[in-house]
């Protein structure tokens, strides 16, 4: 179920939302009737981007903006424009109302600040990119995107930032307590709590749902505040907290809610999804069933307990259909019960809220379930900076946690686009092919079953056969570069060990001694030398006295 953009009327007897057509349809809730369809002139070039309820003299007043920049006054009970305000910008994100003020934000960064009574434009700012917007009790702004900015307005001025969504934040709501709290939920399980007054930055509390928030409803007295959120699946989650300080852990739902079909014993249990909730006094008024058969029920919150399921007839079934028009509902009176083995899935509610406690200690489980919808949004808007920031993860973990979440329309585009990728240089490649990797490991089946998976792979396998080519002469480069390392490292290890010593430290009595023993050593060897050169110059001499060999003198 995709996120909710509409609500309640502020008396309860309206329900009002945006159809995947960009019209607006409206119920009336005391008889389930679908009442009016509304598209802006020349609805084919332009259509409704978001809506919010104001009341006037006790009527409801739709207020529709629309994508080229107008703000339309449709009233309910007449089904026709009161009047119309041309913001002269783009398409409208985001209204808010305070007193007898809008606050309309534009799709190319501004806001607007409209007077109800006088019909006129008092003030215009710049702030940037921003999904939505809410105004405090002093005239502070607020917008948020992926990070929510407290502005001084209209003079511009940045005075804080609060960040700790990783998706685009879709609804902001003013507490007014002791303090002054704001509650921020994104297109994720978690809505955090953050005080306005102390501008801390980290949230005061964070609550956890089991899975995708689509629409959230809070009601305030004093310091109590009551929350109630729709899921994606369906299930609607109550919570009740108390604004006395931080939490350091998520908080769990004090109460769940789903609807299932009333139907024979013997067929299936299907689940109603309920798409949309809103407190008043002590019962919690809920939408359920499919569009455009919708019913509504007020429900005390005393009877819901951590797990409880109702069973109603299908809105489908007990509404018979004349034209356009949508005959009365026929819902009959139910208890509230248990829900003990009675499931649309096969798992028992009990048994998934402790699988979601364990997820929730899981850190790793968490930011993979978050890393799905960024993913798939960055691939959807071929975002640069949203794929950067889902693919570039280390974890293989986190890694296979977000492939095997994947819905099967996104795997084909996630692989043309990890192919493309694995073209580029060295480090964009290696994060390619983790990813791949885990693709083809965990949906190699669903991959195997595409008939145009050759063609899909094709540039892979071209892409690898080109580097594996260059493999052996690269191995061989490297292999040669590391023998030269080797021995250049050889080499100086050789002259280290040749160097001469830095200091040599000589005993002055080995000294002396040996000093001693020199001077002796050298007069015993002059001493030698002289006898020697002596008993040369006798022999020589011997030699020419006595010798034959010399002619005689007389003849």
């Amino acid at each position: 179920m995709r996120e909710i953009i509409g609500g309640f009327s502020e008396s309860g007897r309206y329900y009002a939302e945006i159809g995947v057509n960009g019209k607006v349809n409206v119920w009336d809730t005391s008889a389930g009737d679908l009442r009016h369809t509304y598209s802006p002139s020349g609805h084919l070039n332009t259509s409704v981007t978001c809506i919010t309820w104001v009341q006037t003299d006790n009527t409801d007043i739709l207020c529709i903006g629309t994508q080229k920049g107008y703000v339309e006054f449709y009233n309910v009970a007449s089904g026709s424009i009161q009047s119309k305000v041309n913001v002269q910008s783009k398409a409208i994100k985001s209204i808010y109302r305070l007193g007898q003020h809008l606050y309309i934000g534009s799709d190319d960064g501004y806001v607007v600040k409209f007077d109800l009574k006088t019909n006129k434009l008092e003030a215009k700012m710049k702030v940037g990119k921003m999904c939505a917007v809410a105004v405090l009790p002093d005239g502070k702004m607020l917008t948020a995107s992926r990070e929510i900015k407290l502005w001084n307005f209209p003079s511009g001025e940045l005075v804080h930032k609060f960040t700790g969504h990783k998706n685009e934040i879709h609804s902001l709501h003013i507490i007014e307590a002791d303090k002054c709290y704001l509650l921020s939920s994104a297109r994720d399980r978690f809505i955090n709590i953050w005080s306005l007054s102390d501008l801390k930055p980290d949230p005061l509390a964070s609550l956890v749902a089991e899975d995708n928030i689509s629409s959230v409803y809070v009601h305030n007295m004093r310091n109590n505040i009551t929350v109630t959120v729709t899921t994606e699946s369906g299930t609607l989650h109550v919570f009740e907290h108390i604004l006395n300080g931080c939490v350091a852990h998520p908080l769990k739902p004090h109460g769940t809610l789903q609807i299932a079909v009333d139907n024979i014993k013997d067929e299936e249990t299907i689940q109603m999804p309920i798409i949309c909730s809103k407190i008043y006094d002590s019962a919690v008024y809920v939408a359920y069933g499919t569009r455009p058969f919708l019913a509504f029920e007020n429900i005390k919150l005393q009877k819901l307990n951590k797990c409880t399921f109702i069973a109603r007839q299908d809105p489908r079934k007990s509404k018979s259909v004349v034209g356009n028009h949508i005959i009365n509902p026929n819902i009959t009176d139910s208890k509230c019960i248990e829900l003990k083995n009675s499931r649309s899935s096969n798992l028992p509610l009990e048994t998934r809220l402790q699988n979601m406690s364990e997820e929730i200690e899981n850190t790793v489980q968490t930011k993979g379930e978050s890393i799905v919808h960024l993913l798939i949004q960055g691939l959807r808007s071929n975002d640069k900076s949203l794929l950067e920031s889902a693919l570039f993860v280390k974890d293989e973990r986190t890694i296979d946690n977000t492939v095997s979440r994947l819905p099967l329309q996104s795997i084909i585009m996630l692989v043309r686009k990890l192919i493309r990728l694995s073209q580029d240089r060295t480090l964009v490649s290696s994060v390619s092919a983790k990813w791949l990797s885990a693709v083809l490991r965990i949906h190699s089946s669903l991959l195997l079953a595409n008939p145009d998976v050759l063609e899909t792979f094709l540039p892979l396998e071209n892409v690898l056969s080109t580097r594996l080519n260059n493999f052996e002469q690269l191995g061989l480069l490297e292999f040669k570069l590391k023998a030269v390392v080797d021995s250049l490292n050889f080499d100086k290890r050789d002259k280290e060990k040749e160097q001469d010593a830095l200091l040599v430290y000589n005993d002055s009595d080995d000294e002396d001694k040996r000093t001693t023993d020199e001077e002796a050593l050298l007069t015993y060897n002059e001493s030698n030398s002289e006898d020697q050169s002596t008993s040369d110059e006798e022999e020589a001499m011997d030699i020419d006295l006595n010798g034959d060999d010399h002619p005689s003198i007389l003849r």
